[in-house]
């Protein structure tokens, strides 16, 4: 325990390091610059910024920028974007909301997330933007894609570049949605892992992302030795943006390799309920009764509800319904929650084991119910390790 105890130490000062400006907000003081100077990662990031080389970096479908210093701060919206910056140990200074944000995986992690020092851009999620909350968080970049911000404002091409000119670029994508047809413009541009290394790239913390890629690999390796073989593997009917079922309305989210909010499900080997057939808009206990499910996933759900929560609001509603107990999932005890739209490298981690231990338990062993509850020798994935590539501590 003192060993991780001064790595979370170290994490938490690392998280709040300062790095050298972006070429547009260069002189931008960090209101966060609390990290101590003398860890590794640290010297290592003073070294870099001693002699910064100009380096440009291209996501999809923004132009090529090039930055001539690396930046200090970036500002993201509801998206696995502030997972990514979390995972390289650098501390977002703006958002559009944090109500369904994956704050207790930083909590359980001990990484000091501090909401104090957060400027909101927006009322919540989906509205309230305002070029002034823009203007008064002065990011230095903003990993916000300006289609996601357009479907809530009415901005022009002139409203982006002037909050550009002042601030810093925006370089976000979308990264959530799997395609549901073969045009392009529907379709993520990169999967999250693909998306993690252009961040790194932004930041230069191109050996975190190795670190990470391993980490992944080695638990994604413990995954696939231990799932059954295909014809064996269940179907799973994943449900977003909340499952009420007293309302007998249900938004299916289809599985996909692009599908970034399900692809915990994906990456265990379950076969989608819905395959071939993904409605366009809601469906009703009839429609969930057709196909009837092995397991019904709560996308999001873990990462926005306690297991108590998710008793109390999802699995006894379907289970007193009358619909609801007529579902093989819901009669079996096979109503699963994972994480969704914040679906970074951390969250990442921790939804792909309770997926897969809600899922194969006699392969993985028994999923508890809350995030916090597996013992050490019953995870999936070692958390001293992620907490030292967080740190930097390579």
């Amino acid at each position: 325990m003192v060993r991780r105890r001064q790595v979370l130490a170290g994490s938490a000062g690392l998280l709040a390091t300062t790095l050298a400006g972006c070429t547009n907000n260069s002189d931008s003081e960090d209101s966060t610059k609390t990290g101590e100077s003398d860890t590794p990662a640290a010297t290592e990031t003073e070294e870099t910024n001693a002699n910064p080389t100009p380096y440009t970096v291209e996501m999809e479908p923004n132009d090529p920028y090039t930055f001539e210093t690396i930046p200090e701060t970036y500002g993201v919206g509801t998206s696995p974007f502030m997972d990514m910056g979390m995972a390289l140990g650098i501390h977002p200074t703006s958002t559009t909301g944090l109500e369904r944000a994956p704050l207790k995986f930083y909590d359980l992690l001990e990484l000091g997330f501090d909401e104090s020092k957060i400027t909101k851009l927006a009322s919540d999620a989906e509205s309230g933007y305002d070029k002034e909350n823009f203007y008064a968080a002065d990011a230095d970049i903003w990993l916000i894609s300006r289609k996601t911000i357009g479907r809530y404002v009415n901005w022009e091409s002139s409203d982006f570049e002037d909050v550009e000119s002042q601030t810093g670029p925006f370089l976000g994508t979308t990264l959530r949605f799997a395609p549901q047809s073969a045009v392009k413009e529907e379709s993520n541009p990169y999967t999250m892992y693909e998306a993690f290394e252009k961040v790194a790239e932004m930041f230069q913390r191109q050996q975190q992302f190795q670190a990470w890629q391993s980490l992944h690999d080695d638990l994604m390796n413990t995954i696939e030795e231990g799932l059954p073989p295909e014809d064996e593997r269940p179907t799973v009917a994943a449900i977003w943006r909340g499952v009420r079922p007293d309302t007998g309305r249900f938004r299916i989210a289809p599985l996909h390799w692009l599908g970034n909010n399900t692809k915990s499900y994906y990456r265990l080997g379950m076969r989608d309920a819905f395959e071939g057939q993904y409605p366009d808009g809601p469906v009703g206990y009839e429609e969930l009764l057709r196909v009837d499910p092995d397991y019904i996933g709560a996308v999001g759900a873990l990462t926005s509800a306690t297991h108590e929560e998710f008793v109390n609001t999802v699995i006894e509603p379907f289970e007193n319904n009358e619909s609801g107990q007529q579902l093989s999932a819901v009669q079996n005890g096979n109503v699963i929650r994972s994480g969704g739209q914040y679906m970074g490298p951390i969250v990442d981690m921790f939804s792909t084991e309770a997926v897969a231990k809600q899922v194969y338990p006699d392969e993985f062993g028994g999923w508890p119910g809350p995030v916090g509850d597996l013992s050490e020798d019953e995870q999936l994935f070692d958390r001293q390790r992620l907490l030292d590539i967080i740190s930097g501590d390579l």
